[in-house]
């Protein structure tokens, strides 16, 4: 069987998906192609050079190759359409954060809508009454570690994986809780990791200054590698995760993978995966939702540095958190690798 992937490949959430699945379609012993409109991003894995573009190939010779189709943004209806009377199996697992009209006619044409949030889920299913719905929870595919070494107090490490996204906080009045709270609390270290992006030197040169008003305590990394990444999460006690709004929580269960307990808003994804006071803690905030009907925090920013100040001055509540760190992640694993061999009809 031969799996084609039509996905955006230079949006960082679309990519992940693609390699995630790339990676369980290799454990299966399957074969697959990836289609792009745009040249792949420099994500670095070996398979980036298997991304083919419009300008290689037309979409119509390459869907011909395929047996299934799998899209990770919504696509043209008439693409569906040409699938579906080449008589390829069509799966549509978008990006919640990107829905465009029309979208309602392209998911209802496809043969599987994949939810990767209970939230999603209901949307798709009570709001636009779509019946081709899966619920598949997502996976890293990352080994799943614990720590055994308790929290130093003197030196309680905080990362923060500003990727991708996280930069429309620089005009937020996050960071002026960030340089409040760094300077006055000396116990805490904070590590921020920034790709490149025309954001990115604004960010740089903040935390670059609040590198030195803390003597080294800050520090800011950039252009990491996605295999570096699990380094940074696994090194640090405790993930500040401040998304208001996420796809499928990639960040977060990265964190929890490698061991390191998350600390986020309370609104999905971050929900169906974030048990407050097993593997992380969750800060209640107002949720607003868009003309599409998905949720977005308005953040409190205030609440969730009042809980980092407490986590940092009482860091036994993280050493709690690390003994179950891992919770329920074998079980998420199993989901979402059965779900995805049910959905391409392998079982």
């Amino acid at each position: 069987m031969r799996v084609g992937f039509y996905t955006k490949y230079t949006h960082c959430d679309q990519a992940y998906l693609c390699q995630r699945l790339v990676n369980l379609l290799r454990q299966l012993g399957l074969e697959f192609d990836i289609y792009s409109d745009a040249t792949a991003g420099k994500f670095g894995p070996p398979y980036d050079c298997a991304v083919v573009t419009k300008s290689i190939i037309k979409f119509t010779q390459w869907v011909k190759k395929q047996d299934a189709v799998i899209w990770t943004h919504v696509p043209k209806v008439e693409q569906l359409s040409f699938a579906a009377r080449a008589n390829k199996l069509t799966v549509v697992a978008p990006m919640w954060q990107e829905l465009q009209p029309p979208f309602k006619k392209a998911l209802r044409r496809a043969d599987v809508v994949v939810a990767f949030s209970a939230e999603c889920a209901e949307l798709y299913r009570d709001e636009y009454r779509l019946r081709n719905v899966v619920h598949l929870p997502y996976d890293t595919g990352l080994p799943i570690t614990k720590k055994l070494s308790k929290v130093n107090s003197r030196c309680v490490k905080i990362f923060l994986p500003w990727f991708d996204r996280y930069a429309k906080c620089a005009s937020s009045s996050f960071l002026t809780f960030v340089n409040h709270m760094f300077i006055n609390m000396p116990d805490a270290q904070l590590t921020a990791g920034v790709t490149s992006s025309r954001f990115s030197p604004a960010i740089a040169k903040f935390f670059n200054n609040l590198s030195h008003k803390t003597n080294g305590r800050v520090q800011l990394v950039r252009n990491v590698s996605i295999a570096q990444r699990t380094l940074l999460f696994s090194e640090h006690d405790l993930t500040l995760n401040p998304a208001e709004c996420d796809n499928y929580g990639f960040c977060g269960l990265t964190s929890i993978n490698c061991g390191t307990p998350v600390l986020s808003f309370a609104l999905s994804p971050q929900i169906d995966f974030i048990r407050p006071d097993v593997n992380g803690v969750l800060v209640k905030t107002k949720t607003n939702y868009d003309l599409n009907g998905v949720p977005f925090a308005d953040p409190d920013y205030a609440r969730l540095f009042a809980v980092l100040q407490v986590l940092i001055a009482e860091p036994e509540h993280i050493d709690a958190l690390n003994k179950s760190v891992t919770h329920n992640l074998s079980a998420r694993r199993k989901a979402f690798e059965e779900g995805w061999q049910g959905i391409l009809q392998l079982n």
